[in-house]
């Protein structure tokens, strides 16, 4: 999950800032429940992912921020701080597919890749690129990306070592 389904938020800020992603953090999952899996004291959690108090003593560790990426198994954070660094986080794959999985494969990077023309061409469409449509662009690119380096992936796999005499 990249951002939350019920805030607010404007996407960008918390698509680009950790501690925005962090905040909303509890708008999708039970911080009482993560409390008790972290630990820690729920309201001591809900001060540290409230980003209305500026001066508050109350921070967040990178300890905290791994548990709760993991207990939720939400990325948001994680994906945030890529962003703010200029990088981008993507799914690395695992798998080895079958003949047809890999046609499948290679028809949805050509469909993502039309998404993405898509998105630009719709995100142009008043000459101004507003951040909202760049945030459309940029998650159509990303998931062409992925999709790409699964390919890339999957036939790497196919690769066999036939020594010098098949170059």
């Amino acid at each position: 999950m990249d951002l939350s389904k019920k805030n607010m938020r404007q996407p960008s800020r918390a698509s680009q800032d950790p501690m925005y992603a962090a905040a909303s953090i509890t708008d999708d999952h039970n911080i009482s429940a993560l409390a008790k899996l972290m630990g820690k004291n729920e309201k001591t959690l809900a001060a540290k992912l409230n980003n209305d108090h500026e001066y508050d003593n109350h921070h967040l560790h990178f300890v905290e921020v791994i548990a709760l990426t993991e207990l939720t198994d939400d990325e948001r954070i994680l994906k945030a701080w890529a962003t703010s660094r200029g990088k981008a986080l993507i799914n690395l794959p695992t798998s080895n597919l079958t003949d047809d999985e890999l046609s499948d494969l290679l028809l949805s990077v050509q469909e993502s890749v039309g998404v993405l023309s898509g998105a630009i061409r719709a995100s142009r469409a008043n000459g101004v690129i507003s951040e909202s449509a760049y945030a459309g662009v940029n998650k159509a690119t990303l998931v062409s990306i992925e999709l790409l380096l699964q390919l890339d992936a999957e036939i790497k796999a196919m690769v066999r070592d036939w020594g010098d005499s098949h170059i």
